[in-house]
């Protein structure tokens, strides 16, 4: 074979392996690309949900044992005011005895301009050897529970809401009573045949309309 031959032979070959050959990879379209950093931003809005959320989730240790200790009610004014409760840690707190029955003196009073009173007599039962129990200045409806504290000498339930004498008839040792600024309008014929033990009687500022059942 010639050598002209030769030379237009291997300049097809290569012709046809460079047509062969792939073309290079096109560059990636911007609809491709991935969103830039500014794109990937929270929007106001959604700063402010999150904002509405933590101030909604916002809640202390405080706050929460402020609700579950105090129940709001309403009083003849429309003032809302908390009640108080007597529970048995509260008892300890205040007597600093850990042993409920070796109390002998204990003072549930609140003050007078005070927002939280209490309003139910309740967990007393332990207290069997009390011997003077002031409850004055709260929001007591009724007296009762006392069942169990045959010791008591002193009771002093003035400054409530109380509008019947009862729940003391077994009060024999009771030596002074002071139901002093409450709402009784009425005094029952055995306060002076069962308690005999009873020297002082104070019904001041009371709806008490005739003693003549007291003898």
């Amino acid at each position: 074979m010639k050598k002209g031959s030769v030379r237009k032979a291997l300049c097809r070959k290569t012709q046809m392996s460079a047509s062969r050959t792939p073309s290079p990879v096109s560059p990636v379209s911007s609809s491709t690309r991935s969103p830039s950093p500014l794109s990937q931003q929270t929007s106001p809005s959604a700063c402010k949900s999150t904002e509405r959320r933590h101030q909604q989730l916002d809640i202390t240790a405080e706050n929460v044992e402020a609700a579950f200790e105090s129940k709001f009610h309403k009083d003849e004014n429309g003032v809302s005011s908390g009640v108080r409760y007597i529970t048995e840690p509260l008892i300890k707190g205040l007597s600093k005895q850990e042993n409920l029955a070796c109390i002998r003196s204990l003072s549930l009073s609140s003050p007078k301009d005070g927002d939280k009173k209490f309003k139910y007599i309740e967990n007393l039962e332990k207290c069997s050897k009390l011997e003077t129990l002031n409850l004055s200045n709260n929001q007591i409806e009724r007296i009762e529970k006392l069942d169990k504290l045959m010791r008591l000498r002193e009771l002093n339930l003035s400054c409530n809401k109380i509008s019947k004498i009862e729940g003391i008839e077994h009060m024999q040792n009771l030596q002074k009573l002071n139901l002093a600024g409450n709402e009784i309008e009425h005094i029952p014929v055995w306060v002076g045949k069962k308690l005999r033990s009873l020297r002082i009687l104070n019904l001041k500022q009371n709806k008490v309309s005739s003693v003549s059942d007291y003898s």
